[in-house]
């Protein structure tokens, strides 16, 4: 059971979410699955946004704008 403990702040105030990919973004190689994105809510911190893959047809991959949360997103799902 979850409490407010267990709420990530950065999630909560703030539009971590973009609805376009910035050109210094750095786009993931791996799928984004229903589990990885709730994985990127609760745990990382910085901002992101979900763009479709050009290697998979209808899939999407999400792309960071901190590099190393995007290396972190991908030891993780990869």
């Amino acid at each position: 059971m979850k409490t407010i403990e267990d709420i990530n702040l950065h999630t909560w105030f703030m539009d971590r979410e973009l609805e376009f990919v910035p050109s210094h973004f750095v786009t993931s190689n791996t799928k984004l699955t229903d589990d990885s994105k709730i994985w990127i809510l609760e745990k990382l911190t910085g901002r992101f946004a979900i763009t479709s893959s050009e290697g998979f047809f209808g899939s999407m991959t999400p792309a960071f704008e901190d590099p190393k949360e995007a290396l972190f997103y991908e030891l993780t799902w990869g």
